[in-house]
């Protein structure tokens, strides 16, 4: 059935989305303003999903734009719950999963990205979690006080399976293990963080892991996973040797089955033929895809790369808040440009601080450098650094990230600028 027009539209409830909402506002928008999301809780920050689940911070801490009256504080009439199941860019229109068609003025595709699943037999919801969802952090929690409570009570030890040794992978079986489980980390590639580390670094990291007790098991995938009521039978095989073939065969019993083994954007709901699609919606420096009047922005959006070239998406939550902004201000006529950074990640590895910054792909050299306190290795290519890998001590990220940039002919911003770093925008008007 249809439904009355619709002024602006978002689709999405993440950061992306909540940040072109809040800068049509500043920008001085007072119009009609709809937000479509196909979960039921305030905006939700992924990233924290971890720390919540190993108790560090208070649900609370998961929604930084907080509670149900951040839609009213900003005059968004959110329909929550509420799928967009198509949009068709060519008529302006979407309908959602209620069957309710709506045509509008201008829409943002901002809906974010899912855990991917791999084609296997039983490797699926409910029985296997993922970590893209506040409901799925706050089972991880549930598991990992019920392995912490059998450890402490002298039973037998919980078993976990963590799929993917990303670094959401990483970061959840350090969770388990510390909870008192027995972890085992499959990877299909031969060395963990296969799209960050340099092969070095992460043989220093899989060494770590293994000495706090995590069974690492590289070159593995799951076969099939059986639901038996109390416990999951789950199926790996291994490979080696050029051609992959199969090596052997295992099954383990486990308690718990969490999937880490990537997400891709969701945008399932778009038809593919009316708009470039590649790996995301292609959008320009505004933020606009190649249909008229449809944006997108955050994990759904692949934007210009100036350091590598081309266009890529950048699942990353300071990249998606920018990318918001600047969509959300073109969409009321205020001309704002997005400027990709370099990517760079800081994070913990079990207990060691690892860096990674710009890109180790098409790298001809390698400078690998043992120091002291750590592993530093800066990739090459055509005599120009690409990218680098710090391991314990990161403090030279910065001053690698400003030396990429600058040879990417990036602005060299003022890093008080924090996330907003990479936006240039002039009022045009408001209307």
């Amino acid at each position: 059935m249809s439904a009355r027009p619709l002024d602006l539209v978002i689709i999405g409830n993440g950061a992306a989305g909540v940040e072109a909402a809040l800068a049509i506002r500043e920008a001085g928008f007072m119009g009609d303003l709809d937000l479509f999301a196909d979960n039921r809780h305030p905006p939700y920050n992924p990233m924290l999903g971890t720390y919540y689940a190993s108790g560090a911070i208070p649900s609370r801490r998961c929604f930084p734009y907080g509670g149900a009256e951040f839609y009213d504080r900003h005059g968004i009439r959110a329909h929550l719950a509420m799928r967009v199941q198509q949009l068709d860019p060519g008529e302006m229109s979407f309908t959602t999963a209620a069957g309710e068609r709506h045509t509008y003025r201008k829409c943002l595709v901002a809906s974010g990205a899912a855990t991917v699943f791999p084609s296997v037999p039983g490797l699926s919801p409910p029985a296997v979690l993922g970590l893209r969802s506040f409901d799925d952090a706050g089972k991880l929690r549930q598991a990992a006080e019920s392995a912490a409570a059998l450890a402490a009570a002298g039973s037998r030890r919980a078993r976990a399976l963590v799929v993917g040794a990303s670094f959401a992978g990483i970061s959840v079986a350090t969770l388990l293990l510390r909870a008192g489980m027995e972890v085992v980390l499959v990877e299909r590639e031969e060395m963990i963080l296969p799209l960050a580390a340099h092969l070095v670094c992460a043989r220093a990291i899989e060494r770590h892991f293994r000495e706090l007790g995590l069974a690492l098991r590289l070159r593995t995938s799951v076969a099939a996973v059986e639901d038996e009521g109390s416990r999951l039978r789950v199926r790996l095989r291994s490979e080696s040797g050029e051609g992959r073939r199969v090596r052997k065969a295992r099954e383990e019993e486990l308690d718990l089955v969490i999937v880490c083994a990537g997400s891709r954007p969701s945008l399932d709901f778009v038809n593919k033929g009316e708009v470039a699609l590649e790996t995301g919606l292609v959008v320009d420096e505004h933020m606009r895809t190649s249909a008229a009047d449809l944006f997108a922005a955050g994990d759904v959006a692949q934007a210009p790369d100036p350091v590598n070239g081309g266009h890529k998406v950048v699942p990353l939550w300071s990249n998606a808040r920018r990318q918001g902004r600047v969509a959300g201000l073109n969409m009321v006529g205020v001309h704002a440009e997005y400027v990709a950074g370099v990517p760079c990640n800081v994070q913990h590895v079990g207990g060691l601080l690892f860096a990674s910054g710009g890109s180790l792909d098409g790298c001809d050299t390698f400078d690998v450098t043992s120091t002291r306190r750590g592993l530093r290795v800066l990739a090459y290519r055509s005599g120009r650094l690409a990218g680098f890998n710090l391991l314990g001590d990161v403090r030279l990220s910065g001053p690698l990230v400003r030396t990429l940039a600058r040879d990417a002919g990036l602005r060299d911003d003022d890093p008080a600028e924090g996330w907003t770093r990479g936006i240039t925008w002039t009022r045009v008007n408001a209307s």
